[in-house]
């Protein structure tokens, strides 16, 4: 072969690794990435071409106050990573630590978005993912001083899945009618919600989503108003029963009174949206209730059940108007006197609601009472 010839090939060679090289470096994340595609600029917004892109195998790092990169800058530096990635069904919690800001698109829909200066933080959300294939777009930005961003997914199994929705499940739909895969899926503490026009959450329209609630509520057997406020839609069923049917473009209010025989309640509550304004309050009222006291102190032989209270102290306990010291006394409980419990607790847990003779409602000190359910579990009044 001639000396020209061979030279002809060398490079003809040396063009094709190059070509490759560039169609690896730039091709798309595709189904089911093994690795990370990020592109690295030097600037905090994205701008322009990148300076270096390359396959990561995790979003882990923890650059301090260097550089990802010797051709990227200490600071003022922003990166974007795109993957695609094969799910099981279930929900997942995926967290996001930054120093500074980072965003994360799931299958387009911006889920977490903590764009701005900070220290290291993290934002967590909890989403429901059907199986198959998803993409994900996450981007981080550096202003400057240190430098961190991790991303990172776990999936909520049935080990901590009680932890998980302490309060009301809530599982969002971008449909107005609970129809197709959530969008969100997340623990909402009260059903007392006033969204206005914006979106109740990430990744859930403004406009046209809807939602369904389920918790199991600990009562005292007795009656109960219901009463439902929403706009637009809503709807609640206790025990398997609709309650309360308000399903229609409009603000309403609907009450119905119920008769709970046992200790729990399984509750499910179904809202949907359609256009401008959205809130939802729902309330769960007890009617009145009986005090059992004992002729006599005693042992506490008898321990309380479901929503009810007893006294542990060793003297009268007062029952105040308020959850604190600096409000009035309204009676006095004997000890081992049980009584019908509100529901409610203070929001620092150390008060209990209780009901009196009468319909009157009164806080108690939660350390002379023992309860049929644990107070952790209970919401504190809006």
């Amino acid at each position: 072969m001639s000396l020209l010839s061979r030279r002809s090939a060398w490079l003809a060679a040396l063009f094709a690794s190059a070509m490759a090289l560039l169609l690896l470096g730039s091709r798309p994340a595709a189904a089911q990435d093994a690795q990370w595609l990020g592109q690295f600029f030097n600037n905090q917004n994205l701008n322009g071409s990148p300076v270096v892109t390359r396959w990561d195998n995790s979003i882990n790092f923890r650059w301090w106050g260097g550089a990802p990169d010797p051709r990227v800058g200490d600071d003022n530096f922003s990166v974007r990573w795109t993957r695609s990635v094969a799910f099981d069904a279930g929900n997942y919690r995926f967290q996001a630590t930054m120093d500074d800001g980072m965003r994360v698109w799931i299958d387009g829909q911006l889920v977490i978005d903590s764009w701005t200066p900070s220290q290291e933080h993290t934002v967590s959300v909890d989403r429901f993912m059907s199986a198959g294939n998803h993409d994900f777009r996450v981007e981080h930005f550096e202003d400057g001083g240190m430098a961190t961003a991790i991303f990172t997914w776990d999936l909520i199994g049935a080990g901590n899945a009680g932890p998980q929705f302490p309060n009301w499940q809530g599982v969002y739909f971008n449909t107005p009618n609970l129809a197709g895969a959530p969008v969100l899926v997340r623990d909402d503490r009260y059903l007392n919600q006033n969204w206005g026009e914006g979106s109740p959450g990430p990744g859930v329209n403004a406009d046209f989503w809807s939602a369904r609630w389920t918790r199991a509520v600990a009562v005292q057997p007795g009656r109960y108003r219901v009463t439902l406020t929403s706009d637009d839609g809503s709807r609640i069923w206790i025990n398997g029963n609709l309650v309360i049917d308000n399903w229609l473009d409009q603000q309403t209010t609907a009450s119905a009174e119920i008769v709970a025989s046992g200790n729990t309640a399984n509750v499910v509550v179904e809202f949907y949206d359609s256009y401008g304004p959205a809130f939802l309050q729902v309330d769960l009222i007890p009617l009145g209730g009986a005090v059992t006291l004992p002729a006599n102190p005693g042992n506490c032989n008898v321990a309380p059940t479901g929503l009810q209270a007893q006294v542990t102290a060793s003297v009268r306990l007062n029952v105040r108007q308020g959850p604190g010291t600096q409000f009035p006394a309204l009676t006095q409980l004997e000890p081992c006197a049980t009584v019908p419990m509100t529901g409610f607790v203070s929001g620092d847990r150390q008060w209990v609601g209780v009901n009196l003779i009468g319909g009157t409602t009164g806080w108690v000190f939660a350390q002379y009472v023992r309860t049929g359910v644990d107070i952790a579990t209970l919401p504190s009044p809006r």
